[in-house]
């Protein structure tokens, strides 16, 4: 599946911060449309990954660097990211769900983040009002975006900041992704109900010792 949209709650959280020469790491990161975005914007150093090799080429264009990385070889312990840098933002745009460990993902992604790094992670909403209402009225049907066919994990409110904590990170704000102002707005207010996504901005959580 080739990954060509931008979430704009992503790169509203990444413009707030006012430091000049940013890295980027956007895991997943299609044919590129958010550091395009972003390089538009101001002056950014982006990376990607991504295991499609003709996104991967698109990206390419814009992005600084690019890695062909297959997520599921890295859970698997079969592939590495073989970078020893650390990156100021490390975003993960509407990919956990396809992935069949998220939380090894965002375990092993730690490691890539300084202690002043954001995570940035949006996650489809399944308790969304839309599925709600098919629900009761007894329809499941795998029909694009919130019920994408490659979704291998459903996440609600719940169950997606119960994975970010465990995962070793503290949630410090959250935005709601709607096409319109109005469910925007009633997201605002009732994310588990009327938001499409979650977007989590992310930092390291301390590590208590013994």
């Amino acid at each position: 599946m080739v990954y060509d949209t931008l979430n704009p709650r992503i790169v509203e959280f990444i413009l707030q911060d006012k430091r000049r020469g940013l890295k980027v790491l956007d895991v997943g990161c299609g044919t590129g449309r958010l550091g395009s975005s972003l390089k538009e914007k101001g002056r950014y150093d982006i990376y990607g990954i991504e295991v499609d090799a003709s996104s991967a080429a698109l990206a390419a264009k814009t992005y600084d660097q690019v890695s062909t990385i297959d997520l599921e070889e890295l859970i698997k312990g079969r592939s590495n990211f073989n970078r020893d840098e650390k990156y100021d933002y490390i975003v993960f745009g509407d990919i956990l769900e396809h992935t069949t460990s998220a939380d090894k993902l965002l375990v092993y992604f730690r490691d890539f983040l300084p202690d002043d790094g954001s995570m940035i992670i949006s996650l489809p909403n399944v308790a969304n009002w839309m599925v709600r209402l098919k629900l009761l009225f007894g329809n499941f049907n795998y029909s694009g975006g919130i019920l994408d066919q490659g979704h291998m994990k459903f996440f609600t409110y719940r169950t997606a900041r119960a994975l970010i904590e465990k995962s070793g990170y503290r949630i410090i704000a959250v935005k709601n992704n709607n096409q319109t102002l109005f469910f925007r707005f009633l997201g605002s207010i009732w994310k588990s109900m009327f938001a499409f996504q979650f977007v989590f901005k992310c930092v390291k959580a301390k590590e208590e010792r013994a």
